[in-house]
C-alpha cells in the first residue's frame, strides 16, 4: 500500500519509540499508519529490523523494480510504503536523524567520529537504557563508539570488495535474530551506493541488494517481526546531479517500506 503524503526520515526514530513504549526527544510525529499496521499483526511482533540501504533513493527504487523485486514484493504482499524527504546528502549525518529522531544540526553526528562524542542517545540506546536488548551491524568506524552502549555490535570492516562487506553485515543481521530477547536490529548495506560513485552497473548492485535483503526478509519472517528498509540519501549520480543543477530539480526523496514478511 502506497502511502501519497510525504514523510521525513525523522519520523522513523519517534515511530519506534512509540512502538517500544520509551521516550524520545524528537519534535518529529510517529507515523500512526505504521503502528496501526504494527498492532494489528497476530501476535504482534516483539522485534524490528531496521535496514539502511545507501543511496537507495525513491527514483533508484521504481528505475530498478525489476531487479528490486523482492522489496517489491514485500510492499504488495500487505507492505506499506513510503515517500521520505531526505535530511542530508551524506550517510552519517542521514543515519544520524535516522536513528535519533533530530535534524544533523541538533544531533551534531557528522562523522564517524561524532558518534562516540555525541550525547544525543539513539533509539537502540534509549531502548537499552530500558533493559530491552538491541543490536547494529555496521562499519568498524561507526560501530566502535557503540561497543558498551548496546548490547550485541557486529564491526565490519570498510573493503575494497563491496559484495564481500554486505555479505558479512546479512550475515551478522540473520545471526543476531536468534537471540530471543533482541527488540531492535539496525543493519547498513553499502553496495548500491559503492556502484554509485564509481560508475559500476547499477543493475548488478540492485540485483545483490536485493539478495541481501530477501535473506533478511525470510529470518525476520521467521521470527514473526517487523521490518523496516529505507535509503539514507539520494544516489549519487554524475549525469542525475548535472540534470538537477541545469534544471532546477527539488531534492531527491527516498523510499521507506514497513512489512512483516
Amino acid at each position: 500500500m502506497f502511502f501519497m503524503q510525504t514523510l521525513s526520515l525523522l519520523q522513523i526514530a519517534p515511530t519506534l519509540a512509540k512502538f517500544f513504549e520509551v521516550h524520545l526527544n524528537s519534535q518529529a510525529r510517529p507515523v500512526e499508519q505504521i503502528l496501526k499496521f504494527a498492532y494489528s499483526r497476530k501476535p504482534v511482533p516483539k522485534m524490528v529490523v531496521l535496514v539502511v540501504i545507501d543511496s537507495l533513493d525513491f527514483r533508484f527504487y521504481t528505475d530498478f523494480a525489476d531487479n528490486l523485486r523482492e522489496i517489491h514484493e514485500l510492499v504488495k504482499g500487505d507492505g506499506l510504503l513510503f515517500e521520505c524527504e531526505t535530511v542530508s546528502s551524506h550517510t552519517t549525518p542521514a543515519i544520524g536523524s535516522i536513528l535519533t529522531g533530530l535534524k544533523p544540526e541538533e544531533h551534531m553526528i557528522l562523522t564517524n567520529d561524532d558518534v562516540g562524542k555525541s550525547k544525543i542517545k539513539s533509539i537502540m540506546e534509549i531502548l537499552e537504557d530500558g533493559g530491552q536488548k538491541t543490536a547494529a551491524a555496521i562499519e568498524t568506524k561507526g560501530a566502535k563508539p557503540l561497543w558498551g552502549r548496546i548490547s550485541y555490535v557486529f564491526a565490519v570492516d570498510d573493503r575494497e570488495d563491496i559484495f564481500e562487506y554486505d555479505e558479512l553485515i546479512k550475515s551478522h543481521t540473520i545471526s543476531v535474530l536468534k537471540k530471543q530477547d533482541l527488540r531492535l536490529v539496525f543493519s547498513h548495506l553499502r553496495t548500491i551506493d559503492r556502484f554509485a560513485h564509481r560508475g559500476g552497473d547499477l543493475s548488478v548492485a540492485a540485483k545483490v541488494t536485493n539478495e541481501n535483503i530477501r535473506a533478511i526478509a525470510n529470518a525476520v519472517g521467521e521470527r514473526n517481526g517487523l521490518l523496516f528498509i529505507c535509503g539514507d540519501h539520494e544516489a549519487h549520480l554524475k549525469d542525475r546531479k548535472a540534470k538537477q543543477a541545469s534544471h532546477g530539480e527539488a531534492p531527491a526523496t527516498v523510499p521507506l517500506i514497513v512489512c512483516c514478511p
